[in-house]
């Protein structure tokens, strides 16, 4: 696959699925992860082992509506992405209301995607959770 359309499934990911899980139509946001993840799809974060990760789409379609529960009013921005044929690296930002709390958040991390057969087959997130966590308490550690 061409890196531009592996760029246009990645932005495609975050702008109708990953966004469109908290509007109004959210069954539509979520069908997509049948259309854009493969059937063994992989999701883990970097302190994960391969043991831990969540696999499958159903796993991934819970992982989004636990965020868009815990995050009702979100804002993703893709920041920048650099791609080849199997793989796409992308920065993001998400920023957004913590429902629990209250609290905001702003969160800038990265993600890599694999990429086989036009389709998003592994998702490893870096990301700060340290501050992440001090965020939901309303306080950052960043500094």
């Amino acid at each position: 696959m061409s890196t531009e359309r592996n760029e246009a499934l990645v932005r495609r990911y975050f702008s109708e699925c990953v966004s469109g899980v908290t509007g109004p139509d959210r069954d539509g946001a979520l069908s997509l992860v049948d259309e854009l993840m493969s059937d063994d799809f992989v999701m883990a974060y970097s302190y994960e082992t391969p043991g831990e990760a969540g696999l499958g789409r159903e796993r991934h379609k819970e992982f989004l509506l636990g965020h868009a529960e815990a995050f009702p009013e979100d804002h993703w921005t893709v920041e920048a992405l650099v791609a080849d044929e199997a793989m796409v690296a992308c920065e993001w930002r998400f920023r957004g209301r913590h429902a629990e709390s209250g609290n905001q958040i702003d969160v800038l991390a990265a993600d890599f995607f694999s990429v086989r057969d036009g389709r998003l087959t592994e998702l490893r997130r870096f990301m700060d959770f340290a501050d992440f966590r001090a965020q939901l308490k309303g306080r950052s550690s960043r500094r």
